[in-house]
This record gives C-alpha cells, structure tokens and sequence, in this order.
C-alpha cells in the first residue's frame, strides 16, 4: 500500500469514525429528550410511553447508539485487515439501522403532525393546543432522529462504497 492509499485509508476511517459517534450522541440526545418528556395539565396526562411512535423512537433511538458505539470501537479500536466478511457485516448492519432510524422518526414525524394539526376530517383538534411543551420536544427528537438518519445514509454510502470497490457483488 503507497502513501496516497494509507491516507485515504486514514480520511475514511477518520470521516467513518466521526459519523457515528455523531449519530450515537445525537440519538442519545433524541432518546434523552424525549424519555423526559411528559406533561400533565388540567386536560390530562402525555408521555413518550403513552404514544406507541414515540416508544418506537426511542427504541430506535438506543439501537442505533448502542449500534453506533459498537461499529466505532470495531472499526476504530480493532484494526484488522479489511475482509470481505467483515465490510458486508458492517454494510448490512448500516443499512438495517439506517432503515430502523428512518422508520422511526417517519413515524414519529405523523404523530407529531396530528398533535399540531389535528385531523378535522374525523375532528381531531389539536392537542398542541394543550400541551404545547410537549409537542415541542417532541418535535426536537424527532428532528434529531432525521439528523441522524442522514449521517447513516452518509455512513450507507460510505460502507457499500468501501465493499463495492473492492470486492464484486455476488453472483446469483
């Protein structure tokens, strides 16, 4: 290996690593955000746990950054020479997560839309309206969790071009 390979192997690496403890601090940051988030008023009681997308979100949420925690430390701490079993795990592994991440915050990105907006077909008022706080961090995880989801796309691309280029895809 030359010297203009060790250091785009070395970029790679660098950007790689840098990707997911990003997105493990910021899952951790939609998870924190929204396990504490929880209102009671004259109108009742909200929680994270009483919505089943925002219960989802935060179990996306610690997968991912557990997830992200684990793929640093073994690309990061544990150099090994590249395989091509190792650069599948970690491509299908990235694109499970990706997915998971992006579900999650989809999902939880409608619910947050219905507590703005209400549904005035079926008349659903806002609940907004009522919890505002609520809706609010609600809203700043789940912009989180998008975040994240890009920096896994970004991590998604880097992965299917670190195996791509230089292994075949198989054979059917």
């Amino acid at each position: 290996m030359d010297k203009t390979d060790q250091n785009v192997n070395r970029t790679e690496r660098t950007v790689e690593s840098v990707l997911r403890v990003a997105s493990m601090a910021l899952s951790i940051a939609s998870l924190v955000i929204m396990i504490k988030n929880s209102i009671a008023n004259d109108f009742g009681s909200v929680s994270y746990s009483t919505l089943g997308a925002f219960k989802y979100l935060v179990t996306a949420n610690g997968v991912c950054a557990a997830y992200s925690v684990l793929s640093a430390i073994f690309v990061i701490a544990i150099p090994c020479p590249i395989s091509k079993p190792r650069l599948w795990t970690l491509f299908l592994l990235d694109q499970v997560v990706t997915y998971v991440v992006l579900a999650a915050g989809a999902v939880s990105a409608e619910t947050v839309y219905l507590a703005y907006k209400g549904n005035l077909n079926i008349t659903w008022s806002s609940a907004c309206d009522y919890y505002g706080i609520f809706c609010h961090k609600a809203l700043v995880s789940v912009i989180l969790t998008f975040l994240v989801s890009v920096l896994y796309v970004s991590l998604s691309f880097i992965s299917s071009y670190r195996l791509f280029s230089r292994f075949e895809a198989p054979k059917h």
